[in-house]
């Protein structure tokens, strides 16, 4: 099986500690179209690293969140990426909120998905590609109507570890189905015997101890479209690259 690598964009705004959550965040969440966000210091030191990570290096698909567009320091760096041949932009959502830890609201989420894929499809221009990944990965089954609607092919917000099945009832595979069966591709996150191995996991001990090694026993091929191969989803956060004084990089097998 192929790895396919993908970094989101979430900001220090975006943790659901902050907002975005109806229970977690400390903060209220904004009208999803508020057009007020400026990027973080930290955020656009960890991009520049980034930035000078990818450059020459493997296949990445940047899941991007559409507000973020609204910051010039943001958007110019990612007009950087935009030049490179091996970054793929894709959509994960417009405010970061929540949607599953919220009542059923499949009227918002589909205004904010077609509002978040014209706005970062436009921009994005032949690097788009209409994949989605629902933030914290809160997704619940009537989700997948709605992407399908919108135009989308591909989910990226599976989660398959018993750490975090509180998020969408206890049933995975039922959230799995509902994308099939409304004609999407799903696919899961890397997780290793503990749990998960993905975003947060990579610097949270102990999982961080199985994750690492899990990411380079599964990064040998590295593929730029998950919806041809099957493959398994391996994701980190733009802030990772600010970690170690902007040392940081992915645990990967070999770069591609």
């Amino acid at each position: 099986m192929t790895a396919w690598l993908s970094v989101d964009t979430d900001d220090e705004i975006h943790l659901p500690s902050k907002r975005g959550h109806p229970h977690r965040s400390s903060m209220s969440m904004p009208t999803w179209h508020t057009e007020n966000y400026r990027a973080s210091t930290r955020l656009l030191n960890a991009t520049d690293r980034f930035i000078e990570w990818v450059r020459d290096g493997p296949k990445v698909t940047v899941f991007l969140i559409a507000e973020q567009l609204d910051c010039p320091e943001f958007t110019q760096r990612l007009d950087q990426l935009l030049a490179m041949p091996n970054i793929l932009i894709a959509c994960h959502g417009w405010g970061h909120r929540c949607w599953s830890a919220w009542p059923e609201d499949v009227a918002g989420f589909s205004e904010m998905l077609a509002a978040a894929r014209d706005r970062i499809s436009v921009y994005a221009g032949s690097s788009w590609r209409p994949w989605f990944r629902a933030p914290g990965g809160y997704v619940a089954s009537w989700m997948a109507g709605p992407l399908a609607a919108a135009g989308f092919r591909l989910d990226s917000s599976v989660n398959p570890s018993r750490w975090v099945n509180r998020k969408m009832g206890g049933d995975w595979s039922q959230v799995q189905q509902s994308m099939e069966q409304c004609g999407l591709i799903e696919r899961p996150w890397l997780t290793t015997g503990i749990g998960p191995a993905c975003g947060p996991a990579l610097s949270l001990f102990p999982f961080s101890l199985f994750a690492n090694r899990a990411w380079r026993n599964h990064s040998d091929s590295i593929t730029s479209d998950p919806t041809t191969e099957d493959s398994i989803a391996l994701y980190w956060h733009l802030l990772d690259h600010g970690r170690k004084s902007g040392r940081w990089e992915p645990p990967l097998a070999r770069i591609q």
